[in-house]
């Protein structure tokens, strides 16, 4: 991976290090520490990290990230082994259990999905934004990109054009899409 690709991936995600850092409470280490230690670890999935992959480099970096943090825990308290979120506790009679099941707020959004989306979100904007004014308005009423959701038919009499002929400029996009390629 090129060196200002890692950066770009170390950079945008150093928001969700901050989120998980704050999830680990220690009086030993301040909040400023386990952001430290998870970044150490976004350094290493970045390094690691294969957008050919397909996989989000949110969902790659967690282990890594939680994993730093953790390990940097273990080495001040000198405790073994210290929890993750992720490793399966022995509740009740149910062992498939994590401690983030007992931990998760089921009200807050999910850090990993509202992050992705917005990636994601932004990643759609920068792609439409390549295509012209009327496959922009086409495509964004289709899809309800920013607006309500529209049919063909819908579409055509608001733009003043047929049905077929907005079938015919959304598909052209699409292609003009789906060539662009997602980005990494």
């Amino acid at each position: 991976m090129k060196t200002t690709e890692r950066d770009i991936l170390i950079t945008n995600n150093m928001g969700y290090v901050v989120t998980l850092a704050r999830q680990y409470k220690s009086d030993l280490l301040s909040t400023d520490d386990l952001i430290s230690e998870g970044s150490i670890g976004l350094m290493k999935a970045a390094d690691k990290f294969d957008a050919s992959r397909g996989k989000p480099f949110v969902t790659f970096a967690a282990p890594y990230i939680r994993r730093s943090i953790e390990e940097a825990i273990r080495r001040v308290t000198g405790e073994t082994p210290v929890f993750s979120t992720d490793e399966s506790l022995p509740v009740g009679s149910n062992n498939n259990f994590t401690l983030l099941n007992v931990l998760e707020d089921k009200d807050a959004p999910h850090t990993d999905a509202t992050l992705e989306q917005n990636a994601l979100s932004d990643e759609l904007t920068m792609a439409i934004a390549t295509l012209n004014e009327r496959e922009q308005a086409i495509v964004r009423r289709f899809y309800g990109i920013d607006c309500q959701r529209m049919t063909m038919a819908e579409i055509g009499m608001e733009l003043g054009l047929k049905r077929e002929r907005v079938r015919q400029i959304r598909d052209k996009a699409v292609r003009k899409l789906k060539k662009q390629g997602p980005s990494a």
